[in-house]
């Protein structure tokens, strides 16, 4: 059986390692609105100005 042992560098490293959750928390979603501005500022950088958003798929819930 292999026996690693653990130093407090490689600890300190391994911590740097493993991701983690953010003290602070993130943003929930977008609102409808700012996926509206979003998407009218990108159509208009990439010149299509007004054109039509893809419809949304159907989002499933967890069962």
């Amino acid at each position: 059986m292999l026996q690693i042992t653990v130093t407090p560098t490689m600890d300190r490293l391994l911590l740097e390692l493993v991701p983690t959750r953010p003290n602070t928390p993130t943003p929930g979603p977008w609102t409808r609105e700012e996926q509206d501005a979003h998407w009218a500022t990108l159509c208009e950088t990439v010149g299509t100005p007004g054109a039509a958003r893809p419809a949304r798929p159907v989002q499933q819930t967890a069962a």
